[in-house]
């Protein structure tokens, strides 16, 4: 599960939002992967050098794992479960980029700095299936992806290829695909943030029960369809922010309405929760989080490190004095 959408400021602001709704509890940390990096992949003699820094939580394993994150020139990317669609190679390619699917964040950021790019870069990319040990299975993805000028896209594996879709709405969840959604918002374009007005039946006159009439009809379970419905909904009535304060504020507070508490889905693997949320500012390449047992939001500013470090930089998320401010 998961919940992205990109949000635009009055003043130019490009913001890219999601939550990380999962059953198996991440742990991540907060890393900073310098210019000039070597990646090595999960793939065998596959690997990159890393041509921007970027930062986003993280989970180390072989290799740090990211699912989302900001790169020093804007590019913001997060990684979504698709199950059940999702198809991938099943051998690696000469003269291609060959990456395991849960590398792509890593790749896109490490290497592009727009939207443009990024489509452009897929005729290069070759996406392999590789198991991963941590989880036991492929891991089933598609990605959206967006940069400082507002544009966005959205990155599909099928059995037809990799599907590159202009995200004009920018909006994602999981499964079914990214047309199947757009197809869907046909069902609730009825809904608004106006209430709705009384009528008379028969002589009787019938009112609506308070504010937020015109919402009624507006689903309100967990299922992928519906959290992309409500981050829709939201986005396009909540007043558009100006300054970057109040943009990712409005943007943590439009993923509210698909928060997870922590046993209100269950999986064999356990509760599928919101185990973080996370706010990445293209135009300041700033990364805002907080986690499920701590509602403060944290911003952590890339342009403010030294982007050529000769190492990995990594922070302990529990510890509020490794982040440049607390907002």
């Amino acid at each position: 599960m998961c919940t992205s959408f990109t949000l635009q400021s009055q003043d130019g602001l490009n913001l890219l939002s999601r939550t990380m709704d999962f059953a198996f509890v991440l742990d991540p940390d907060l890393v900073m992967i310098p210019r000039s990096y070597k990646m090595n992949s999960y793939l065998e003699n596959s690997s990159y050098t890393t041509k921007y820094a970027f930062v986003g939580l993280s989970k180390k394993l072989d290799e740090y794992v990211f699912a989302d994150g900001v790169n020093e020139k804007g590019l913001t990317c997060a990684s979504l479960y698709f199950v059940g669609y999702a198809t991938y190679n099943d051998k690696v390619e000469e003269n291609m980029q060959n990456l395991a699917p849960h590398e792509l964040v890593s790749y896109l950021l490490a290497r592009y700095e727009s939207v443009e790019e990024v489509k452009e870069a897929f005729k290069e990319i070759n996406l392999v299936s590789f198991k991963l040990d941590l989880l036991g299975i492929i891991v089933p993805l598609h990605w959206i992806v967006s940069d400082a000028s507002g544009a966005c896209i959205t990155i599909e594996p099928t059995k037809n290829g990799i599907k590159i879709h202009e995200n004009s709405i920018g909006v994602m969840s999981n499964a079914p695909d990214f047309e199947w959604h757009m197809t869907n918002i046909r069902n609730y374009i009825g809904v608004s943030y106006t209430p709705h007005e009384a009528i008379k039946l028969s002589g009787v006159m019938f009112e609506p029960f308070g504010q937020g009439s015109g919402s009624v009809g507006m689903p309100g379970d967990y299922t992928p369809p519906s959290r992309f419905l409500r981050a829709l909904f939201s986005k396009k009535t909540i007043e558009k922010p100006i300054g970057e304060q109040k943009s990712v504020n409005a943007s943590f507070h439009v993923l509210s309405s698909v928060d997870i508490p922590k046993g209100s889905v269950k999986t064999q693997r356990g509760p599928d929760y919101t185990q973080y949320t996370a706010c990445m500012v293209s135009n300041t390449a700033t990364y805002y989080f907080k986690t499920y047992d701590n509602y403060q939001i944290n911003k952590f500013s890339l342009l403010d490190h030294d982007l050529n470090s000769k190492e990995v930089l990594k922070w302990d998320i529990a510890q509020e004095e490794n982040y440049n401010e607390i907002i």
